[in-house]
């Protein structure tokens, strides 16, 4: 199998649909981008190894962000053992292979993995030391702080693709380059929130709460109890998506666009679905049909720029199409 091929058989392991969006852009960006996400997700994985202590866990991530960009050896023996069978095991056990492969994009896009990566393990060990540093719930302390985590884990993912696409294309998008590195940088804030929103029921339960509420052990007895607060930043996720929705508007490059366009669509529904349930629960998710759905308006959207309207009318209805419009 080639270096690519191994490559994306990974991505295929760990996340179905972003593969399936990842196999549409083009080779100038896909491997960048493919090996990005990949490398995000070992770090995630080393990060939630809760079998692991919480310092042992920051020194593996300082040794694997040392291996990204320094190519330090890196051994990941311990994480591995404690690892259950599965994608995110196959991942570790390849990550050497993976490391390789940088070696395989232009300059230009390494530098920027290093940024968006060393930008992402912060986030990953402030959470450690945020969370498990003491027994019990504990809580992120203010607006500030969670606005620090999206921007960690999330925007400066929308700032790197956003980098990468500049430099290949000069006139990737319809809008300057601020607006879009300013419009990216929600994308990823909006995605992130979203899924905050989505796990706040089981993040309870683990322990942690990401919205800043100060009657934790209430709340964790009761989730409905931070409904207030979970709906003001559910109407922050939609600001955040409203600016995605212009990003995607304004890509040139159809098939960029394709790849942009389905994320904010699944976040979008989700974010409907979850304003649709009375109480905060777990398990709130876009079926797979809907996925396909939603990845079919992507596709004609991108194709054919007059599909934008009826795009919106169809996925957001009418009540919500005003809004995003």
């Amino acid at each position: 199998m080639s270096g690519e091929g191994e490559i994306f058989a990974l991505l295929k392991g760990v996340s179905r649909s972003f593969y399936i969006s990842m196999r549409f852009l083009p080779r100038r960006i896909r491997d960048a981008i493919a090996l990005g996400y990949l490398l995000a997700r070992a770090s995630d994985t080393i990060a939630d190894t809760n079998q692991l202590p919480p310092s042992e866990r920051i020194a593996f991530l300082e040794r694997f962000l040392g291996s990204v960009s320094n190519r330090k050896p890196l051994d990941l023996a311990a994480c591995l053992t404690a690892q259950p069978d599965g994608p995110e095991k196959l991942l570790l056990a390849n990550i050497e292979r993976v490391l390789d492969c940088l070696s395989d994009i232009p300059q230009s896009h390494r530098e920027l993995l290093n940024e968006v990566l060393t930008k992402i393990v912060h986030g990953q060990t402030l959470d450690i030391q945020r969370f498990e540093s003491k027994p019990g719930i504990s809580g992120l302390a203010d607006e500030t702080a969670l606005e620090e985590y999206t921007y960690l884990v999330g925007g400066c993912v929308g700032e790197f693709w956003t980098k990468i696409c500049l430099l290949e294309w000069p006139h990737y998008a319809r809008l300057s380059p601020d607006e879009m590195l300013s419009c990216g940088k929600y994308f990823g804030k909006g995605l992130q929130l979203v899924n905050i929103l989505r796990d706040y029921p089981a993040d309870l339960q683990a322990g942690r709460s990401y919205l800043p509420v100060s009657n934790l052990e209430e709340i964790a007895l009761n989730p409905t109890l931070a409904r207030p607060e979970w709906e003001r930043w559910r109407q922050k996720a939609w600001d955040y998506l409203e600016k995605a929705w212009k990003y995607v508007g304004a890509v040139r490059p159809w098939r960029v666009r394709f790849a942009c366009a389905v994320p904010v669509f699944i976040g979008i529904r989700t974010l409907m679905l979850l304003k649709d349930m009375p109480e905060n629960r777990a398990g709130i998710k876009v079926a797979r049909s809907e996925v396909r759905r939603l990845m079919i308006w992507a596709a004609g959207l991108a194709l054919f720029r007059f599909l934008e309207p009826i795009a919106y009318r169809k996925i957001l209805g009418p009540k919500f199409h005003k809004r995003f419009s």
